[in-house]
């Protein structure tokens, strides 16, 4: 083992001692391909190596959901939480040992609000902040793959966790690309969407080093209405009560308490994916009680309005 390879080593059990998962390392040339507004050179213009890092979400969370009973946990611990607190901590932790060894690295964390403002660079017509594909990154770090509904798959976890990076002027040693394959097309994710907001073929293309990667175009107007609970139809959190023009309370209480709201909570793309990979043996992380269980509940109407008393004339 080279000198490189020690101190790529070092960072490696800092990240994993600080609470990630999975930690990979893409050197700068594998976002040549990158749109020039999405390079992590936008974000710090001296990368010479991305660092991806990804840290599991809690079944409990999803499986709560997938049973009908509790939504509170998957926002506030696997949106709030990881997003808010634990993610940057585990960032943190990764740029300050670095930044001991006398490199400098900037955490990329979740989410973005990208390219607001003006110009200020002369090699960037856009204004800050910058954005990567935090997808693209644990690709490109060599954590897993793009699943059909673009979700990133790990061999280790399926679609269960959330990704974060670190740019450095480090050069660290590369993390071989993932050559398996977890999606098996099985398209569950496309079918049990309510947003349909899934394609049903894999017409989106990039490609890295000598890899091409593919996914479904997704409709993000169509999912977000969906996710973030607007569309009465799929929510439980509509009882047929609320104002006209008004959001549920429940929707209101997460927003104010956690900055996060999802109501969906992934019904295609991660919920059901994720049964679908653990059933059939292809991620290595199996639990004794099964992610769903019977049949699936599902809403397909809004509720109805109680009924207005008419005064007598």
């Amino acid at each position: 083992m080279n000198e490189r390879q020690r101190f790529t080593q070092k960072v490696r059990d800092v990240a994993l001692e600080a609470g990630a998962g999975l930690v990979g390392f893409a050197p700068i040339s594998r976002f040549d391909s990158a749109p020039p507004q999405f390079h992590p050179r936008t974000i710090f213009p001296a990368t010479r190596t991305a660092i991806a890092i990804a840290v599991p979400q809690p079944r409990g969370a999803l499986k709560a959901v997938e049973d009908g009973c509790y939504w509170q946990a998957y926002n506030c611990d696997s949106y709030w939480f990881l997003n808010e607190v634990e993610g940057p901590r585990i960032l943190r932790r990764i740029v300050m040992f670095l930044e001991e060894h006398g490199y400098t690295a900037v955490p990329v964390h979740n989410p973005f609000h990208p390219h607001t403002g003006r110009q200020i660079r002369e090699d960037q017509p856009w204004g800050p902040d910058g954005m990567v594909s935090l997808r693209v990154l644990g690709v490109a770090a060599g954590l897993g793959e793009l699943g059909h509904s673009k979700i990133f798959l790990t061999p280790q976890f399926g679609p269960r966790q959330r990704v974060y990076g670190v740019f450095t002027d480090a050069d660290l040693e590369p993390t071989p690309l993932f050559r398996g394959k977890v999606c098996d097309g099985c398209l569950q994710c496309v079918r049990e969407c309510e947003a349909q907001a899934i394609g049903r073929e894999r017409n989106v293309t990039f490609t890295i080093e000598d890899r091409e990667y593919s996914h479904a175009e997704l409709n993000c107007r169509a999912c977000a209405v969906v996710h973030k609970g607007d569309d009465p139809r799929f929510s439980p959190f509509w009882n047929g009560s609320e104002p006209e023009g008004e959001s549920p309370s429940y929707n209101k209480f997460c927003q104010h308490r956690f900055r996060h709201l999802a109501v969906c909570v992934g019904r295609g793309c991660l919920r059901a994916c994720l049964d679908h990979l653990e059933k059939t043996g292809r991620i290595e992380k199996q639990f004794r009680l099964p992610f769903t269980e019977g049949s699936r509940w599902k809403l397909n109407e809004p509720p109805a309005r109680p009924q207005q008393e008419t005064k007598e004339q």
